[in-house]
């Protein structure tokens, strides 16, 4: 029997739903859904043990019956969250009474998307990505009415792309929902002034982690939206009725050296730089070197030229000679800090910038070290999330493509993640924009000089050696950001290449950057954070208990009773075991505790009291 509840469109009584073979079965060995256990159907009797639903064959699936759709579909899903892909609902046929007779499912990447979508010049936005592939995985469920019962009439069960890697399949469509008492959690939250960020990293943290809670934060964002407009309409009807860095950091990094370092210009944080990470390149943050720049240097203008010459796109002569045009006409050829900089030769990146502004959304005034070690991995763990999910979106889907280099714009949408090809594409785009004003050849090498249309006066050299495939162009964009540039667009164009050449493809940028990285985490095994997730799991647990018990007098006082029994029993349970430990003044047990080092005075003169005011040089 399959039961709806009015109020809450829930099914209840899970042991009343029952999965049935078509051949002869005891009453015993009636297949439940609460037998579904780690993706196994323990069927009994038979011959049949057990049966991993994973392998489960054509044939067995034809000889499935069910009391309603709703198993059929539960019967589905489960089946999808084993073998890892998404579906979604397909046609509904109804007879003459308007009783439906037949339901059907299809895999969420069945069909294509219309041509006129893919072709409509006029869109503003970036089109979605492409996620439908043709794939025909099928299910269809059809009334007997002999009995009542509902025989599957089809189930194609190959699929013709890759299926979610495990670690992924938090993000498919079909398998996200919010239950209605975690509805009710979350709705306690925003109405108290939560932020819905917050909300979905109070939820991480206490079922222990992204993949156990069951749903995306952008779920909540749309749950919060329609609840908002119930109550937008609901308020009109009643107005009408009246870190960490040195040799730490590459432990943690199991040795790996990383490709640059972003820092302030710190001379401390250089010189250990230098004597750990000799061979990495140091780059300064460009943020701090304009902040620098208007510090050392009063002069008008003067800060917006410097920004001018640190972030052009040309060679080393054009950029020498805009230098010393702005020191000669601003006099500053005697000036320290000026002629340092120079003297440098540093590198520069926003990406500092950036992170300090990403940084500050988690991070406080006065934190102390412990909290800012919560703080800052609570901000790492959410950028890890992103670009799982990135990662994700870049592996099962595929950009629509938008030039007239179809070819080589295809080769970069299978090579690069989405957020590397966007970026090659617009280097494309920028492309119709030079062209080739000279041509030297030899055997090696050709190298062509490139002009931009109504600038005569700007010229760019890119090198091509087409016995090796390689690229070089005077700029210097990809040895600088690691993605070809538009000048080697031009060139790979008059060479007639219809895959961006090897040489200029780094694999951190491409979907096969992690391929060597391992799929799922490791199990936990420190105490605290076991201690942790027990917690929030019976949380969660006495959450959903707390949902359904609150609805009559008589099921809260039955429960009201048992906890508060078993409560007496675990607080027994919970002071025996205090024998030995460590108490603290309020009975709880102290755990681990790594207190602030000890104020030291330093040598020499204190100086003046730094304020929030005060400005603070920096190289």
């Amino acid at each position: 029997m399959c039961i709806i509840d009015s109020q809450y469109g829930m099914m209840q009584s899970v042991k009343e739903k029952t999965i049935k073979r078509e051949f002869e079965v005891k009453e015993e060995d009636v297949v439940n859904d609460d037998a579904y256990i780690g993706g196994t159907y323990h069927l009994g009797g038979n011959g049949l043990k057990e049966k991993v639903l994973k392998g489960i064959s054509d044939e067995e699936v034809y000889k499935l019956q069910f009391n309603c759709i709703d198993e059929a579909e539960t019967f589905y899903n489960m089946l999808a969250k084993v073998v890892e892909f998404s579906f979604r609902k397909d046609d509904l046929k109804r007879d003459k009474n308007g009783d439906i007779i037949s339901r059907k499912w299809v895999c969420s990447r069945e069909g294509q998307r219309a041509t006129k979508f893919i072709e409509n010049d006029k869109r503003q936005r970036e089109p979605r990505s492409l996620t439908r592939v043709g794939c025909e995985a099928a299910f269809r469920v059809g009334l007997n009415r002999k009995d009542g019962k509902w025989i599957v009439k089809e189930f194609i069960g190959d699929h013709n792309h890759n299926l979610v890697n495990a670690i992924n399949t938090q993000f498919i469509r079909s398998h996200r929902t919010i239950s209605n008492p975690d509805k009710a959690q979350v709705d306690v939250l925003r109405k108290v002034g939560v932020k819905t960020t917050q909300i979905m990293d109070y939820m991480v943290k206490q079922l222990g982690g992204h993949k156990h809670v069951g749903f995306t934060q952008k779920d909540m964002y749309n749950h919060f939206d329609a609840m908002r407009k119930i109550e937008i309409k609901d308020g009109d009807a009643e107005a009408a009725l009246a870190y960490l860095c040195g040799k730490t950091f590459l432990i943690a990094m199991m040795n790996r050296k990383p490709i640059s370092v972003v820092t302030d210009g710190d001379k401390a944080m250089r010189k250990a730089i230098k004597k750990v990470l000799p061979h990495v390149c140091h780059r300064l943050c460009s943020w701090h070197l304009q902040r620098n720049a208007f510090t050392n240097v009063h002069i008008k203008d003067f800060t917006s030229i410097f920004a001018r010459c640190m972030f052009m796109r040309g060679s080393a002569e054009e950029f020498e000679k805009v230098w010393h045009e702005m020191v000669e006409n601003l006099g500053l050829n005697e000036n320290r800090w000026v002629t340092e900089i120079y003297g440098k030769r540093m590198r520069s990146t926003q990406r500092c910038d950036s992170m300090n502004a990403y940084l500050n959304r988690f991070l406080k005034i006065r934190l102390r070290l412990y909290e800012f070690v919560q703080q800052f991995d609570r901000a790492i763990l959410r950028i890890r999330q992103n670009e799982a999910k990135a990662d994700f979106e870049s592996n099962n889907s595929s950009p629509v493509l938008s030039t007239k280099l179809s070819i080589l714009e295809n080769h970069a949408a299978t090579v690069y993640t989405k957020e590397s090809f966007l970026k090659f594409r617009e280097e494309m785009k920028n492309a119709e924009l030079f062209f080739v004003v000279g041509l030297v050849s030899d055997v090696s090498m050709r190298a062509y000089t490139l002009s931009k249309f109504r600038h005569p006066n700007l010229k760019w050299e890119v090198q091509f050696s087409p016995n090796i495939v390689t690229l070089k162009c005077s700029c210097m964009m990809y040895e600088s950001i690691g993605i070809p540039c538009c000048h080697m667009v031009v060139v790979m164009k008059v060479e007639h290449l219809e895959e961006i050449p090897k040489s200029c493809i780094l694999k951190r940028w491409t979907k096969l950057a992690k391929m060597h990285t391992r799929s799922t985490p490791e199990n936990q095994t420190d105490n605290d954070m076991d201690w942790f997730v027990q917690y929030g799991l019976l949380s969660s647990m006495c959450n959903k208990l707390s949902y359904y018990v609150s609805d009559t007098s008589s099921s809260f006082l039955e429960v009201k009773n048992e906890i508060e029994n078993l409560t007496v029993r675990m607080e027994e349970l919970y002071n025996s075991n205090l024998k030995g430990k460590k108490v603290a003044g309020d009975g709880a047990v102290i755990r681990n505790q790594v207190r602030d080092p000890n104020i030291v005075k330093i040598k020499g003169n204190p100086g003046k009291v730094a304020t929030n005011f005060s400005k603070r040089k920096t190289m």
